[in-house]
């Protein structure tokens, strides 16, 4: 560090002739140096007034920054209450949206179901519409020739209906009610469309109201039906399908040669030889390649017996699917198939359990099994290829 200012202070303090020769030799310099001196102070003064005015803007500046990040902070705060806020009131009202669209296809297929019953009904007014007028003409063809008395009559009738298992319900009406709507069950039926694709001649056992020969009109498939129930027949007729009324496996033995045979919804009506019967006669009916299709109740699924299968009076007893693969095979049928119909599956299940806990995978697996037998496919159907 620089001794020249402690020098120059020695030299003022000093008094004498030699001190008076230095003062005068250095008075020049003593001059100047106070002038630098006192600018120096003027600057050093500045600076410091400087300093203070810059100490004062930091401290201004860190009081406002504080404050800033406090209001920030708190407007952060307040952004993130509100999102949670908007969020929970967004789930809510996503939520009310979601159980509206819910109710509103719930109500959706409920009119869906019920414009397709309403629908069914109209076809079945209609064909007794048809029926009555039928009738009314036979009973004035009759009454005119004279050829039969009105006591004759009511015995023919009661003769014709004798044995019949539908003599004390209208089953068309019956069906009608608990069946299911006709276009219903021909789209569940669209599940064995393939199997038919190629087929040329095709029968209809059992063929109700036509669900499945309407399907293979659809598709520019030939197919005859045949049902013992004449009613039946005669609606099918009206609808521009050829069926006839008989019992199928007498029909099937008169004809020369089939390559496709579906039989949906009757061996559960049928006592065992007519089930053996059936088969036999659909084995040598068949052409190489064709098939049978045969669908029925499962009872391996034990909802069918809370379900379908004792609503309807005419059911003898289902028919086990290792039973009816029996039959088939007994009847010369070799390539045989058994599935269970997706579209008769209940929509709910037992659910797995979710814990922690000591061999629960086991317990789930045993679960689903139960679940399967419960809410299995209420419907199977065997196919055989000839």
């Amino acid at each position: 560090m620089s001794k020249l200012p402690e020098y120059i202070q020695e030299i003022r303090s000093q008094t004498g002739l030699k001190a008076r020769f230095k003062q005068r030799i250095f008075g020049h310099i003593l001059k100047c140096f106070d002038e630098v001196e006192a600018e120096l102070n003027k600057k050093d003064e500045l600076i410091n007034e400087l300093v203070d005015k810059c100490n004062a803007r930091i401290n201004a500046l860190e009081s406002a920054s504080e404050e800033n990040v406090s209001t920030l902070r708190e407007n952060i705060d307040t952004a993130v209450k509100e999102s949670k806020k908007t969020d929970e009131e967004l789930g809510e009202t996503s939520r009310i949206i979601r159980q509206d669209l819910e109710n509103a296809c719930l109500n959706l297929r409920n009119n869906n179901t019920a414009i397709e019953k309403l629908e069914s009904e109209t076809e079945f007014v209609r064909y007794k519409l048809t029926s009555v007028e039928k009738d009314i003409k036979k009973a004035s063809a009759s009454a005119s020739v004279g050829s039969i008395s009105g006591a004759e009559s009511a015995a023919a009738v009661v003769n014709a209906k004798s044995g019949s298992d539908y003599e004390e319900i209208d089953y068309f009406d019956f069906e009608n009610h608990f069946r299911g709507s006709i276009d219903s069950i021909k789209k569940a039926q669209e599940a064995y469309l393939g199997y038919f694709r190629d087929k040329k001649h095709v029968v209809d056992i059992g063929c109700g109201r036509g669900e499945f020969l309407s399907l293979m009109k659809d598709n520019g498939i030939n197919a005859v039906g045949v049902d013992i129930y004449e009613p039946y027949a005669d609606y099918c007729t009206t609808k521009g399908l050829d069926a006839r009324c008989g019992d199928g496996s007498q029909f099937l033995s008169t004809c020369d040669s089939v390559d496709g045979i579906f039989v949906g919804q009757v061996v559960e009506h049928l006592k065992t030889h007519e089930i053996i019967r059936l088969c036999n006669t659909a084995y040598e009916k068949l052409s190489e390649g064709g098939c049978i299709v045969i669908e029925t109740p499962n009872p391996t699924s034990l909802s069918i017996y809370t379900n379908a299968f004792y609503i309807d009076p005419s059911h003898i007893k289902p028919v086990h699917p290792m039973t009816m693969q029996y039959y088939l095979e007994k009847a010369g049928f070799k390539n045989i198939q058994i599935i269970y119909t997706e579209s008769s599956k209940p929509s709910f299940e037992i659910p797995a359990l979710r814990a922690d806990a000591e061999n629960i995978n086991e317990f789930n697996e045993a679960v689903k099994r139960v679940s399967d037998m419960i809410f299995g496919s209420q419907d199977y159907a065997v196919i055989a290829v000839k």
